[in-house]
């Protein structure tokens, strides 16, 4: 996939987020170096697909809602960016497609927010299974991503000025082990509340929304991620 315009956009808006906003990153030596990987995110603002970028190692795809596609200059700057419309309102088989095929066959970092929307509070909403869906018939781990502050940046005037205080938290990876006929859907269940729940720890209690009573349950429905299956992957 081209990403023409990702490079510039990329450094420009690192280098605002530097000039103008206490930007601290933690967990960076959690992303393995190679493979395909799917970071999973909360997501408050319109600037955290950037946000989330500036602190990968490697171009990330990602999928953002089709009304962002709608007139042709938008659409031709999504796409430079590394996007594809997605339908929010149905199960858009073409956009899980893609998504796969980057994963797969390109080794791509997938960005993917399992709210499905925003959240302009920067309070955590409950996961849509989506995500689950991607990683379980894949086999790809996924990397939990918690972002407190962009809230703070919704006016679009913002990403030439970004001054806030952001953190982004970086959590260990995982994998989530597929499964077949109706098992399939309840594992998704199972493995879209494990998501959200590794997110919501790296949140303060505040922010931590439809999971605050669910961050003390124990964690069994994945398998912790190991370096050499990233070789496997690659």
């Amino acid at each position: 996939m081209a990403q023409w315009l990702f490079p510039a956009l990329n450094v420009g808006f690192k280098t605002t987020l530097k000039l103008f906003s206490d930007y601290k990153i933690e967990g960076q030596e959690n992303i393995p170096k190679s493979g395909p990987l799917l970071v999973a995110s909360n997501h408050i603002s319109n600037l955290d697909p950037a946000i989330v970028a500036a602190a990968l190692p490697r171009p990330p795809v990602f999928m953002a809602k089709k009304e962002l596609f709608k007139y042709g200059i938008g659409s031709i700057f999504m796409k430079g960016y590394g996007a594809v419309p997605l339908d929010r309102h149905r199960a858009d088989v073409r956009a899980l497609n893609w998504i796969t095929r980057m994963l797969l066959s390109e080794h791509r970092i997938s960005i993917v927010f399992p709210e499905g929307t925003r959240n302009k509070k920067g309070i955590l909403m409950k996961g849509r299974p989506g995500l689950a869906h991607i990683a379980m018939s894949t086999g790809v781990p996924i990397i939990p991503v918690a972002l407190t502050g962009s809230e703070n940046l919704q006016n679009p005037i913002k990403v030439f000025k970004p001054t806030a205080t952001l953190r982004l938290k970086i959590g260990v990876p995982f994998v989530a082990s597929g499964a077949e006929g109706s098992a399939a859907r309840r594992k998704a269940a199972a493995v879209t509340t494990e998501t959200m729940v590794r997110i919501a720890r790296m949140l303060p209690e505040d922010k931590r929304g439809e999971y605050a009573d669910k961050c003390g349950i124990e964690l069994k429905d994945t398998a912790d991620f190991t370096w050499s299956t990233s070789e496997v992957l690659v």
